[in-house]
């Protein structure tokens, strides 16, 4: 017989309660015809009745449940250790709880039987037989082959009486979560010309501005910091005036990551090019960081649980490549900014002599004639194009002003364990 799942102790008092009056009814005809049996089946059905509600009102007491997890951080490819903890701390036994815990989509446990609950989420059941006293533990190998957030939670708890007539359920609040991060190879081959697009290691001039160095003043600039105006300056002269500071010598590289795979919205997202997009944006910001450059990553995609869009300026503190790579990691691929138009709205922010990559998988017109025309207006930027996908067709003026490397869409994020960019 399968149990029935209560929801308030009025329903079970009810259902008790129906039970001691069978046993009554046995009992008194047991008196009537004086049948030991009767009696004997009357004692078991009121044992029933009490032991349904004794049951039903201390079933959970004592009880607890937890998760724990062996990271809050992993590199792609990494295993994470799910613990799942339940304990009975009361002298009854729970001979069957049943937990079922909420994922997120992106959970892979091999091994474990995943069962859909919705779009988002999936579920894991998980068994438990808990004695008196007793602590049990299930562990669980998680593989970490999907970047962004894992979410584990909440959970619910469901035991039934040792009868199987009545279920209790009881929810478990809270979540737990951990990042992973995105794929991160060599990058192998690249073929720049000294002085080109990724810096030199030792460049003869500097590249970054100096805060502490103040070299001059210009007009203010729309998108230009508060914290560059100088306000002695510009009281001087009636209008606002803008610091220029002087340069220093850490070279300077700022990512634009595009995630628009399509040219139109209704068109969706290539999602194994975009991985691959990201793939070699992260490898680039490790290789370019341990190379002693200051690297800053902007992309035209919301990052889960934050703005709509992905701006971190250039840096080179101990803690920037786990900023950018939890980025990476939380970006939702959508539809965004044109990242041309991006571009445009960063370049006055950014520090004389920095070097924008520009990662796209789609080489539109548009952005050709952008890049060309930022090119021959910027202060000092340099710009390199980096290809994902089809050989992009190049607009000769653009060849000549812009770096352009090629990185062939046959190849698979999951597997590629190198990048060669090929120079188009």
């Amino acid at each position: 017989m399968a149990s029935r799942l209560w929801g308030s102790d009025t329903s079970v008092d009810d259902f008790a309660r129906r039970w001691l009056i069978f046993a009554a009814f046995f009992a008194g005809l047991a008196a009537i015809v004086r049948q030991p049996l009767l009696v004997v089946l009357a004692l078991i059905l009121a044992l029933i009745g009490v032991g349904i509600r004794v049951w039903w009102r201390t079933c959970f007491a004592g009880v607890s449940y937890q998760r724990k997890l062996s990271a809050t951080r992993a590199f792609w490819g990494e295993t994470v250790e799910l613990e799942l903890v339940a304990e009975n701390a009361k002298p009854l036994p729970l001979l069957r709880l049943d937990a079922v815990e909420e994922l997120s989509h992106n959970v892979h446990i091999p091994g474990a039987s995943l069962y859909p609950a919705g779009p988002p989420s999936r579920t894991l059941p998980v068994f438990f037989s808990l004695g008196l006293y007793e602590r049990v533990h299930q562990r669980y190998t998680v593989q970490t082959r999907v970047r962004g957030r894992h979410r584990f939670g909440p959970a619910t708890l469901t035991t039934s009486d040792p009868f199987g007539l009545v279920s209790k359920r009881m929810d478990v609040p809270g979540t737990s979560e951990f990042i992973v991060y995105p794929r991160m190879v060599p990058v192998t081959n690249l073929s720049v010309p000294a002085r080109q697009p990724l810096g030199d290691d030792k460049p003869a001039q500097p590249l970054v501005e100096d805060p502490l160095r103040i070299a001059g003043v210009r007009p203010y600039v729309a998108g230009d910091s508060p914290r560059r105006i100088h306000w002695r300056a510009s009281a001087r002269t009636g209008t606002l005036q803008t610091r220029i500071y002087e340069p220093s010598a850490t070279p300077s590289v700022a990512l634009f990551l595009d995630t628009n795979t399509f040219a139109y919205l209704w068109e969706g997202q290539n999602t194994a090019l975009l991985e691959l997009a990201i793939t070699l944006t992260a490898s680039l910001a490790r290789d370019l960081l341990e190379r002693r450059n200051a690297v800053g990553l902007f992309a035209n995609a919301p990052v889960l649980g934050g703005a709509r869009s992905a701006r971190v300026q250039p840096g080179r503190n101990p803690a920037q490549l786990t900023r950018l790579l939890e980025v990476l990691a939380l970006l939702s691929p959508a539809f965004g900014q044109r990242i041309e138009a991006m571009i445009a709205a960063e370049l006055p922010r950014l520090a004389w002599g920095t070097t924008i990559v520009v990662v796209t998988c789609r080489v539109s017109a548009e952005l050709q004639r952008a890049l060309l025309r930022l090119s021959r207006v910027a202060g000092g930027q340099r710009f390199v194009l980096l290809a994902v996908g089809e050989r992009p067709d190049l607009a000769p003026e653009l060849r000549r002003r812009v770096s352009v490397y090629h990185l062939s869409g046959d190849e698979r994020w999951e597997t590629i364990e190198s990048i060669v960019l090929e120079a188009v």
